[in-house]
C-alpha cells in the first residue's frame, strides 16, 4: 500500500511541475512574444496593441494560399470594434507569427459597417523588378439594422473582365454574397475573393449593400476602410504596406 501511495504522489508531483513548466513556457512566449504555440496568442496580443478588450472569436477561416499553407484568418468582435487578423507559422517567429490586423470601429449609428483587407500576391513591394500575379480580398463588418438579411459586395474589375467559372460579373462588377455569422446578439459578415493579374484594378471602388427581405437595398456605400498586405512579406522580401 505504501509503495503504491509513493507512486501515485510522485505522478502528481510530476503533473504539477509540468503544468507549472508549461505556465512559465506561456508566460514567457507572451512577454517575449516569441515561439507562440497558439495563433490566438497572436490575436489577443494584437486586440491589447489596439485597445479592444473582451473580444470575441466570430470566425476563424483557414486560408493557406494566402501567405502560406498555414494561414489562418480571424474575425473578432466586441461591443465598439471587430477585426480581421491574419497570423501563420513563421520560422523567424519560431513558431505563430504575422499578426497584421484591419481595426473597423462600429460606434457610430448606422444600419452597416464594412472594411476591405487587400493583400497582394507579388514579388514585395521595393523589389527591383516588381510584380503582382493577383490580389486576395477579404470583406467584413457588422450589420446592425435588423431589416437587412443579404449583404452583397460589388468588387470593381477591370472592363475587359469577363468572369470565370461561378463569377457573377456585370457592369464592371463582380458580386459577391456575404454569409451572416451570428455571435452574442449581434451580426457579423466575412467573404473573401481572388483575382488573377488582368482581373483587378488597383484603385476600384468596391461597394457594399445591405438589403431587406424583398431585396430592396436598405443601405449601400463604397468601402473606405482599407488596409493593404503584401505576400512578398512572407518571403523576407519587403515590408507590408501601411494601412
Amino acid at each position: 500500500m505504501r509503495r503504491k501511495k509513493r507512486l501515485a504522489t510522485r505522478r502528481r508531483r510530476a503533473l504539477g511541475c509540468a503544468a507549472a513548466a508549461l505556465a512559465l513556457l506561456l508566460l514567457a512566449q507572451t512577454l517575449l512574444h516569441t515561439a507562440l504555440l497558439l495563433p490566438i496568442q497572436i490575436v489577443r496580443r494584437v486586440e491589447d496593441q489596439e485597445g479592444v478588450q473582451g473580444a470575441r472569436v466570430v470566425r476563424r477561416q483557414w486560408e493557406p494560399g494566402v501567405y502560406n499553407w498555414t494561414n489562418l484568418f480571424y474575425l473578432t468582435a466586441n461591443d465598439n470594434a471587430a477585426l480581421l487578423t491574419s497570423v501563420y507559422i513563421t520560422p523567424r517567429a519560431r513558431g505563430w507569427g504575422g499578426g497584421h490586423t484591419l481595426l473597423l470601429d462600429c460606434t457610430a449609428e448606422q444600419p452597416l459597417h464594412a472594411a476591405q483587407e487587400i493583400v497582394t500576391e507579388d514579388t514585395g513591394l521595393g523589389t527591383r523588378e516588381y510584380h503582382c500575379r493577383g490580389i486576395h480580398y477579404f470583406f467584413f463588418g457588422r450589420v446592425d439594422d435588423p431589416a437587412i438579411e443579404t449583404v452583397e459586395i460589388r468588387l470593381q474589375v477591370d472592363p475587359a473582365y469577363k468572369g470565370s467559372a461561378g463569377e457573377d460579373v456585370s457592369l464592371g462588377y463582380l458580386q459577391l454574397t456575404a454569409p451572416i455569422l451570428q455571435r452574442d446578439g449581434r451580426r457579423y459578415f466575412l467573404v473573401n475573393h481572388y483575382l488573377p493579374e488582368g482581373a483587378f484594378l488597383r484603385d476600384g471602388g468596391n461597394r457594399v449593400i445591405g438589403k431587406d427581405r424583398e431585396g430592396n437595398t436598405v443601405t449601400t456605400f463604397q468601402i473606405e476602410r482599407t488596409g493593404y498586405a503584401s505576400t512578398g512579406v512572407v518571403k523576407g522580401q519587403t515590408a507590408k504596406a501601411s494601412t
